[in-house]
């Protein structure tokens, strides 16, 4: 793949999504799209004024830029790449690529509808609703498997495994999982999330270029692309919430991602960066990110330590590719 094509995807998602954001924020901020400062002290005041509230649901300008940015450099690639589009690796390749696309976009409008509830009719979210969102975030994805390219061998790196029939529950629990833990930092501390994901998403452009999986490069390059253009919005102090828009979206692009790319250790790498922050709940404590916040870390902080293990982890997927 021509190295401008993959510049033209990730610039084009960039711009797309930081320059929305000038439109879209002050309109969300009007219609009162906003939840509390997750670092404030006045969380309850019910004005929209100086840090107390900011506007959520900027993973708007996720989708929007690795939407628009993907359709430009993927009319791209097939006019000036040369690539043979009745080739049987290109057909599966594409209709892979497809259901992602679709999967993404589903569970970032299941996003946007939660933060639509939560901000606009205050519906606080409930056990109740956690657990049907993670039923239906699992039959989703196992739907979206089922109907994609049978794998019954799963890869984790270190031993195979012939899976056969559990193969689709597996992946599509291990999706879940990933999809889940991804929720709460968020909630923590402004920017964590997209920030990580960057990480994530930039090694996986590695991987996939160098596997020669282009279509899966240009998809992990416009979506690493849109959450470079949304740093300015979303990095501390953030003047937008990704939300669950945003959250919901990132959640499942990544492991979907390290699936299609036949890559199941890379996916327990990644799933490990939030599950070290989840970890301390199970002894009854605080995430990573709380025992942080209580000890005085600040924000900025506690957004270098957790990408840094990110990045750690992201290294650890690499290093078997060229020692």
């Amino acid at each position: 793949m021509p190295v401008w094509i993959q510049m033209t995807a990730a610039l084009s998602s960039a711009l797309c999504s930081g320059l929305m954001g000038i439109a879209l924020i002050p309109f969300l901020r009007k219609c009162r799209f906003c939840e509390p400062d997750p670092d404030s002290e006045k969380q309850n005041s019910d004005t929209v004024s100086g840090n107390r509230l900011k506007p959520t649901m900027c993973g708007i300008l996720l989708m929007f830029g690795c939407t628009a940015g993907f359709v430009l450099s993927y009319t791209l690639y097939l006019q000036f790449s040369g690539a043979d589009r009745t080739g049987m690796e290109f057909q599966k390749e594409s209709l892979s690529l497809r259901m992602m696309l679709i999967h993404g976009l589903m569970f970032g409008i299941l996003g946007w509808l939660n933060d639509y509830q939560r901000t606009v009719r205050r519906k606080n979210d409930t056990e109740e609703t956690d657990f049907i969102m993670i039923l239906m975030a699992f039959f989703l994805t196992y739907s979206v498997l089922k109907f994609s390219p049978e794998e019954e061998i799963l890869n984790f790196g270190f031993v195979q495994w012939n899976a056969g029939v559990l193969s689709v529950p597996v992946r599509a629990a291990l999706v879940t999982v990933f999809w889940l833990h991804m929720q709460k930092p968020e909630q923590n501390v402004d920017g964590i999330s997209i920030t990580v994901g960057s990480i994530q998403l930039l090694f996986l452009t590695v991987l996939c270029i160098s596997e020669k999986q282009n279509l899966n490069a240009l998809y992990t390059l416009t979506a690493a692309g849109a959450c470079l253009g949304c740093f300015y919005w979303n990095l501390y102090p953030a003047k937008c919430c990704l939300g669950q828009t945003g959250t919901y979206w990132l959640g499942m692009t990544v492991p979907m991602i390290c699936l299609y790319s036949h890559r199941l250790d890379i996916l327990l790498f990644y799933l490990a960066v939030w599950l070290i922050n989840a970890l301390p709940q199970k002894f009854r404590k605080p995430t990573l990110l709380g025992m942080l916040r209580q000890e005085g870390i600040s924000p900025p902080q506690r957004i270098l330590i957790l990408a840094g293990f990110a990045l750690f982890c992201c290294l650890m997927t690499v290093m078997p590719e060229h020692s």
